[in-house]
């Protein structure tokens, strides 16, 4: 089972990484062949005639709050909770922040985080996450995530992303994570976006790589319809203070909708799937939020 899967995750890896190769070739074939045919004109009429920039995904500037309950299967009970986050976009940073109370395998606990998005200039940004915890064994003791983004072609609108991640679990284990992935806006309101983990475990140097492709149709300040789906192996899963399941393959399946009710507030509702050799797991959940 564990060569199947390592197998179809390392199709998926090279499914991902032909269909962004192919995206770059041929929207840069047909600006080289508009160039070709076009006649030659002058500068003033080539900046007017500039593209804008695509319309990306900008969820800035708003405050939510909501809870979740999730059922699983084979007696591990189930997962309830509830969160608070926001976002706020001052000049070339986006401030974001996060307290999120959890039960789950029968403990409880709050974890925060709190990380900066900052544009250095109109085609790079980046960004760093810091979070801890207070209680619950599941939560990690602390973890840190960094990120660097690349806009790309006329429009602006292929963004590729790389980045790094540690994660100190409340036992023995540490991971060390790279990611590399990137994220495509059409001129039509779809947004395609895939990336691949390549997580490091220890102790036992355990790799566990992943995967995951979210397709995105809507507009901001109306809605947003995402499917997202994903699938890889995981170096362990902490189920006790003292008990975890070690190196196994996992799928999920996540359908997100959050939807402008008013000019300025709305509701996000998820509906969330996952699959493992141990067990499944499946539930919603739901937020308000408030735009400002």
């Amino acid at each position: 089972m564990m060569m199947a899967g390592t197998r179809q995750l390392r199709c998926f890896a090279l499914l991902v990484l032909w269909w962004s190769l192919s995206i770059a070739s041929q929207v840069e074939a047909q600006v080289v062949n508009a160039q070709a045919d076009a006649a030659p004109a002058p500068v003033e009429a080539l900046v007017r005639q500039t593209q804008p920039e695509a319309q990306t995904k900008a969820l800035t500037n708003y405050v939510e709050s909501g809870g979740n309950y999730l059922a699983l299967s084979n007696g591990y009970g189930y997962w309830a909770g509830g969160y608070t986050r926001g976002v706020y976009q001052q000049g070339k940073n986006i401030w974001n922040a996060e307290v999120n109370g959890q039960h789950e395998f029968g403990d409880a606990g709050v974890y925060m985080a709190a990380g900066d998005t900052y544009n250095f200039n109109p085609d790079w940004y980046g960004s760093l996450t810091l979070g801890t915890s207070v209680g619950g064994f599941f939560w990690p003791r602390y973890r840190a995530d960094a990120f660097l983004n690349k806009k790309w072609l006329g429009r602006k609108q292929w963004i590729t992303t790389a980045g790094l991640g540690y994660y100190a679990a409340k036992d023995v284990h540490r991971d060390h994570s790279f990611y590399l992935g990137s994220t495509y806006y059409f001129e039509k309101p779809w947004i395609i976006e895939e990336g691949i983990y390549f997580n490091l475990s220890n102790p036992g140097r355990v790799f566990a790589p992943a995967g995951f492709v979210a397709v995105t149709c809507g507009r901001n300040k109306r809605q947003y319809l995402t499917v997202r789906a994903g699938l890889g192996e995981e170096a362990y899963q902490l189920i006790g203070p003292t008990s975890s399941l070690t190196q196994f393959n996992s799928q999920t399946l996540t359908i997100t909708w959050r939807k402008w009710m008013g000019t300025n507030w709305g509701m996000n509702v998820i509906g969330d799937y996952y699959h493992s050799p141990f067990y499944g797991r499946g539930g919603s959940s739901f937020g308000l939020f408030k735009d400002f």
